[in-house]
């Protein structure tokens, strides 16, 4: 239904039709003339008085619809039936697309302050401890928002992530985006206030390329000659050393792919595979399977590729579904995923994904790296795909997350990595022409971050399940001191050594 304003607007329409139609009756002319002096000023002063986004804009296209329509419509005064079928047939027009808001080439100016935002939940608020939705409830009728808990956490005790809710502002009110935003913060209801926006998936960047590996002498995994990465990251070495050290896992560590999904039943998968819901275990785009194949791939089982973990006593890697099948998603369902995962036991979160950081604060973001800090759980996240700054991007760029880039071959940064450098906590490995399983029961090649970070999830999930203690930071730490530097330096980060990193470990 349309707003109130653009009811005033079709109230001015007709009667301004109609008082040119009787131009000639001056008794039934003056009531229309009345009627539409009415509302029209009502309609001016609004639009004067609450401009809001683009509303001057909008009143002049206004004004330009109103009076040509109408002037338009006097051409055919002489037929008085044909003039009232064509003044029907606009006002149902312009009850369906009332004024400006639906018109979708203006549309697109007129909510830029909300381009990029989830249309369904467009702000995440963060309550003040003990306040609700209807410590805000003036605001919410006003406006005719709608709300719900944005998050649901297993320990709400020792979390703010259930302080948060989620605004949704109808169409007809984005114009009062502002004022919304300003009557939130002088409510005193309100700690915090950040954008829900859209993320997208960090697409695999072009494969130029298959360059072929040595293979392996002491893993039996068929399809490790595509794996180049075999030797730069001493896979084979490495399972010799777990197995001639006798090195036993001390829990199993479970590895969240928070993504596509998985799909389940892949053959080099599905023995290291643990299903949190159903629904997640199937994969319609294949990157979260390419993505687990990295991270946990079955060992030594004469099937396809490896892994860094020689046996399923060591890790398991579970899906958490975050993307739909056209490959979007919003930082408030990434959160959630994060909290799922977290709340199932995971160990390791592995985000190959990644959108723009507009929001200087992330309040969001830390408040779910938080909660994963006091569980012991390491997050890591791909750095992007643009060739940028890495600190423009969540939730790589936030702090308690490790951020990871992407070498090619050559041991340089991959042509399309973003840069690190100014990332706290920032780690590279092989992100170019990597071999791993897909949908299918297949393999392929992929390349992008969204490559590199499940390297590294794969081998914190190692050393996670070797010393159970093992948080976050102590985590970085050892990765970093363990690598090796790439020849771009701190473009990139220091290069995983799987190797070294266990020997540190243990030592």
């Amino acid at each position: 239904m349309p707003s109130f304003i653009s009811i005033v607007f079709l109230v001015s329409f007709a009667t301004l039709s109609l008082w040119l139609l009787f131009k000639d009756n001056k008794e039934i002319r003056k009531y229309f003339g009345t009627a539409f002096v009415v509302s029209f000023l009502y309609y001016l002063a609004y639009y004067l008085l609450f401009p809001g986004p683009l509303g001057y804009f909008k009143l002049a296209v206004g004004l330009v619809m109103l009076f040509a329509g109408a002037f338009v419509l006097n051409a055919f005064s002489g037929n008085k039936i044909l003039f009232m079928l064509l003044l029907g047939v606009s006002l149902v027009g312009l009850w369906f697309f009332p004024e400006i808001p639906k018109i979708p080439f203006l549309n697109s100016f007129q909510q830029s302050e909300t381009k990029g935002l989830d249309a369904s939940f467009e702000l995440l608020v963060e309550m003040k401890p003990g306040k609700s939705a209807k410590d805000i409830d003036k605001i919410i009728k006003k406006y005719k928002l709608k709300t719900e808990p944005a998050f649901e956490v297993k320990n709400g005790d020792i979390t703010d992530l259930d302080d948060f809710l989620v605004l949704d502002i109808p169409e007809n009110q984005l114009k009062n985006y502002k004022h919304i935003i300003k009557e939130l913060n002088q409510s005193g209801q309100v700690d915090a206030i950040e954008q829900n926006e859209v993320v997208t998936l960090f697409e695999p960047q072009k494969t130029a390329k298959r360059q072929k590996g040595k293979g392996a002498t002491y893993l039996n995994d068929p399809e490790l000659d595509k794996v180049w990465t075999t030797q730069i990251l001493q896979l084979d070495t490495l399972h010799r050393l777990l197995a001639q050290k006798n090195i036993k896992p001390r829990k199993k560590a479970k590895i969240a792919i928070i993504d596509t999904g998985v799909e389940a039943n892949h053959q080099d998968l599905s023995a290291n595979y643990s299903s949190i819901r159903a629904e997640y275990d199937e994969d319609p785009q294949g990157h979260g399977t390419h993505c687990a194949g990295i991270a946990a791939a079955v060992s030594n089982n004469r099937k396809g590729i490896a892994s860094f973990a020689p046996s399923n006593d060591f890790v398991e890697v579970s899906s958490i579904q975050v993307f739909t099948r056209t490959g979007g998603t919003t930082q408030r369902t990434i959160i959630r995923g994060m909290i799922l995962a977290i709340d199932n036991g995971a160990d390791i979160l592995s985000l190959s994904l990644g959108g723009p950081s507009t929001d200087a604060a992330q309040i969001a973001y830390r408040a779910v790296v938080e909660y994963a800090a006091k569980k012991a759980v390491i997050i890591v996240a791909a750095a992007g795909n643009e060739n940028d700054d890495a600190l423009k991007k969540v939730p790589a760029s936030v702090e308690g997350i490790i951020a990871v880039a992407a070498t090619d071959e050559q041991n340089r940064k991959a042509s399309f990595s973003n840069d690190v450098s100014k990332i706290k906590w920032a780690i590279a490995a092989p992100g170019v022409n990597i071999f791993s399983t897909v949908p299918g029961s297949r393999y392929d090649y992929m390349s992008g971050t969204s490559m590199a970070t499940p390297y590294v999830a794969g081998l914190l999930g190692l050393l996670k399940s070797i010393d159970p203690t093992l948080d976050a930071e102590r985590a970085f730490s050892i990765i970093n001191g363990s690598g090796i530097e790439t020849l771009s330096g701190k473009r990139t980060g220091r290069l995983i050594q799987p190797m070294s990193a266990l020997h540190q470990l243990m030592n």
